[in-house]
């Protein structure tokens, strides 16, 4: 219960902070044994529950709460109290004395919708128009860093692998209302991306009643091929969860990537995605704006997505290749900048310049965290996540076994 008003506090001492976070039990979370987030953050599994995401951060949804003078409030009522002091100077200035980052741990059982992000002139229409669909006003580019693996679709194909995949079934090619040409050095660039568009939207604009018909022939044309593509595995996997569902031909069209551990992609505005399976840390702007097309009971909005779609997407994947100690994710985000820390037994790490707001996520092991002289110490364990505010300059981070964690703060750019 939260009894002290947070208008009663006078200041906010340079110390290190826990936060509790909430979690959201999306249908496609993952249940009973299978449950990767209760075990995480070490609490009971309820029976049959999916737990899918934790959610770290401000989001009016669902804001994490941070424990001041042993009681918890609000992070967002907090920050907006004291936004200096700890988000500083750079940050509150820069994003309207507002958390600008929002931090989640997913886990997947099936397939998330099919699905892009709008840009921020975009997501302001969209707001203004529709503010029950589209929550906020603000742009979403995210990061996704695997934990144990992900697999996902992503961006639309190749222009020449595009072409192949619509000709290998013919219940696409024979609806569309124009002829294809296979020979990709007929057409430049934007030709290909307009073709492209022009196929994907026709397949898009299907009726259920043609997706009732074209969808079951594919199923067993499939079943026929003898060597299945991953795609074509995948059709027939999501086609049971899912039914005639429209967003099973994105299944066949776009890139279909396998993520190891530690390895992330990046999606910017426009690019279509969506996630199949996997245990991943996931990093956006502080928004909850989704442009969805299929995959989903949720609300669809397939004309906005066609317009929207980046169809030349390129796909950014950052693939931790030095396996050293810190990796830094670059990105072209603003909001957030995620380094990951792999920490050997008695190592320390002494920050002497902190001036910006920092969370801490310790993914595996546990930490000890000290500042003020080591007079003033916290321990953080696996699952746990801690506020490091900009007004607490320096502090030393110590593990006495192996550990690894991330470190989420908003880049100086």
């Amino acid at each position: 219960a939260i009894n002290m008003s947070i208008k009663n506090i006078k200041s906010f001492p340079a110390k290190v902070y826990r936060l509790k976070n909430k979690i959201q039990n999306y249908t496609w979370g993952t249940k009973n044994n299978k449950a990767f987030i209760p075990k995480f953050v070490g609490m009971e599994t309820e029976q049959d529950k999916p737990y899918a995401e934790l959610w770290i951060g401000t989001h009016p949804k669902l804001p994490s709460e941070i424990l001041f003078k042993n009681e918890y409030f609000s992070l967002d009522k907090v920050i907006e109290r004291f936004p200096k002091e700890i988000l500083g100077d750079f940050t509150a200035e820069k994003f309207n004395n507002k958390l600008p980052f929002l931090l989640k741990i997913l886990s997947i059982n099936h397939a998330l919708s099919i699905q892009a992000h709008p840009n921020k002139e975009l997501a302001k229409l969209l707001h203004s128009k529709d503010s029950i669909n589209y929550p906020d006003d603000n742009h979403k580019p995210e990061i996704a860093i695997a934990i144990d693996n992900l697999e996902l679709i992503v961006g639309i194909k190749p222009f020449d692998e595009f072409i192949k995949t619509i000709k290998r079934f013919s219940e696409l090619e024979s609806i569309l209302s124009f002829n294809l040409n296979e020979d990709s050095k007929k057409y430049s660039e934007a030709e290909k991306s307009d073709i492209i568009k022009k196929v994907y939207s026709e397949l898009m604009n299907l009726t259920v009643t043609q997706l009732d018909v074209i969808i079951p022939n594919i199923v067993k044309r499939i079943k026929l091929h003898k060597n299945l593509t991953v795609e074509e595995k995948e059709f027939l996997i999501q086609h049971k969860q899912f039914g005639n569902d429209i967003g099973l031909l994105s299944i066949l069209l776009f890139n279909n990537i396998k993520l190891a551990p530690d390895e992330a992609i990046f999606t910017t505005a426009g690019v279509p995605h969506a996630y199949l399976r996997g245990n991943i840390i996931e990093c956006m702007a502080n928004s909850d704006n989704v442009v969805r097309a299929g995959l989903t009971n949720k609300y669809k909005d397939i004309p906005i997505l066609l317009e929207m779609l980046r169809y030349d997407s390129e796909i950014d994947i950052i693939k931790n290749t030095k396996r050293g100690k810190v990796f830094k994710y670059q990105s072209p985000a603003e909001e957030f900048e995620i380094t990951l820390y792999n920490f050997s037994k008695k190592e320390n790490i002494v920050i002497n310049n902190n001036d910006g707001i920092i969370i801490l996520l310790v993914l595996e092991g546990d930490l000890r965290i000290e500042w003020k002289n080591s007079s003033e110490k916290m321990n953080v364990k696996k699952g746990e996540t801690v506020l490091v505010p900009a007004n607490l300059n320096s502090y030393n981070i110590l593990s006495d076994k192996n550990s690894k964690y991330i470190s989420v703060a908003v880049p100086k750019v």
